[in-house]
């Protein structure tokens, strides 16, 4: 982050890459896959009863093509 954040701790909440596809939590890779998505899962609202979709999400893992990283601090530092 830089200097002036020394002693700080962040924790990830989410991201986009550069195409506009969503990290979900809980998937451990640094690409984007398919995944069929349910209702009640993150990143999908189904419009009818039982309905599922193969959406394309990106991985938890922060790499070079994370464009948009969210964070929250968790600890703030001296400064």
């Amino acid at each position: 982050m830089g200097d002036e954040f020394k002693g700080y701790i962040f924790k990830i909440t989410g991201g986009y890459d550069g195409d506009g596809f969503a990290m979900k939590q809980g998937i451990f890779t640094n690409s984007r896959l398919k995944l069929l998505l349910a209702p009640g899962a993150s990143g999908y609202r189904a419009k009818r009863t039982g309905e599922r979709k193969r959406k394309s999400v990106r991985g938890c893992i922060v790499g070079p093509d994370i464009k948009n990283l969210s964070v929250t601090i968790v600890k703030k530092g001296d400064k």
